[in-house]
């Protein structure tokens, strides 16, 4: 049964109409696996935090959107915001 988390559906993998097959599977893994290599060799010294609009915007837009700012707004105050 889907269930709804502010304001955005998840299904669960049986209640999908149109699974990835196996080899999307694999080839999804392995986009993953590239992905990771290349991040893994980064020396510590040149990461950098993302921006939250790669996650964190998600609960703009639904009841938990106040709760969000008023932390981007201590983390700013903490000089812990990038975004």
């Amino acid at each position: 049964m889907p269930k709804e988390i502010d304001g955005k559906t998840f299904h669960e993998a049986h209640e999908v109409e149109d699974p990835l097959t196996e080899e999307q599977k694999a080839e999804t893994l392995a986009l993953v696996a590239e992905f990771d290599r290349i991040r893994d060799a980064i020396p510590p010294d040149q990461l950098r935090h993302l921006p939250d609009k790669y996650g964190d915007e998600d609960r703009l837009g639904t009841s938990k959107e106040a709760e969000y700012l008023a932390e981007v707004e201590r983390r700013k105050e903490r000089g812990e915001y990038w975004g």
